[in-house]
């Protein structure tokens, strides 16, 4: 289990959960992230900017940074932080993000 989710697995399971002999081992499997659907705006401002490349914006959902081509629907995602992130800056000339 990567850390950026321990947090919420561990608090998401029921106090009075208990194991079962038919339960087994987790799969030997991951996911992959294809595609960010959503936007968090309730409680920010400012999270979503264009970029200096054109067609490119780049914007903040949960604890992902993401950087949509908006003509190719495609997205690249930077998932370093491990809380949600609730802030954004980007450089004047729109070539360096920073998020917090």
């Amino acid at each position: 289990m990567t850390e950026h989710f321990k947090g919420q697995v561990l608090n998401s399971t029921p106090k009075d959960f208990k194991k079962t002999p038919l339960m087994r081992a987790p799969p030997k499997a991951n996911l992959t992230l294809k595609f960010a659907h959503g936007f968090r705006s309730f409680d920010t401002r400012g999270n979503l900017k264009y970029t200096c490349e054109e067609n490119k914006i780049v914007f903040t959902t949960a604890g992902l940074g993401v950087v949509m081509d908006i003509e190719k629907r495609t997205q690249k995602f930077s998932n370093i932080h491990r809380e949600d992130i609730v802030s954004m800056a980007i450089h004047p000339k729109k070539h360096i993000v920073a998020t917090g």
